[in-house]
């Protein structure tokens, strides 16, 4: 395993909850021309003095303003970031639900969890993939089709592309990870 890798992740500037405070600021700006601490609350489903605690921590990412009337403001810092929060989820969902047949509300779910933490060159493959198997291009067609009827089943470890020293057919996920997914949001 890289070692580096999850020092990227531990410094990644956007968590999930950042995510989803940048979003929301960026969604109430769009429908209602405005944000107030009590909106956020009230979309996020969070109290009002969590609200505050983020958006002090928002501020001093330089993510956020707040003028003197309490208003708050994405910063075009925080705007880029909330709309690439929100084109990798599209992406996502897009790819979840279409190419990977999952239901929208587990398609959903799954991107609201990894939105924040794929890069834009990451994310513009995968739209290019879900373009390239939805265009009529006849081989995308029979890769599709082909991948509907397709049964997983594990060869050998020594015939494998995909093993390296476990079969990933043979780990066991964690059966909690699914209860973590109605996690409040704070």
């Amino acid at each position: 395993m890289n070692h580096n890798v999850w020092k990227s992740f531990a410094a990644h500037e956007v968590s999930h909850s950042v995510a989803h405070y940048l979003t929301t600021l960026h969604d109430l700006h769009r429908s209602h021309g405005y944000a107030r601490v009590s909106d956020v609350a009230r979309e996020l489903q969070v109290t009002k003095g969590s609200v505050s605690v983020q958006m002090k921590h928002l501020k001093e990412k330089g993510f956020v303003i707040e003028d003197e009337n309490r208003f708050l403001q994405l910063t075009e810092l925080g705007e880029s970031v909330a709309k690439e929060v929100k084109y990798n989820r599209d992406v996502l969902i897009r790819f979840m639900s279409t190419v990977l047949g999952l239901a929208p509300e587990q398609a959903e779910t799954d991107a609201c969890k990894i939105e924040h933490l794929l890069n834009t060159q990451t994310s513009r493959q995968i739209l290019a993939l879900v373009q390239l198997l939805q265009s009529d291009d006849a081989d995308a067609k029979k890769l599709v089709k082909r991948f509907k009827n397709f049964e997983f089943r594990c060869p050998s470890m020594a015939e494998c592309k995909l093993c390296d020293e476990q079969c990933l057919n043979e780990v066991e996920p964690c059966s909690r990870m699914s209860s973590l997914d109605a996690a409040p949001l704070e």
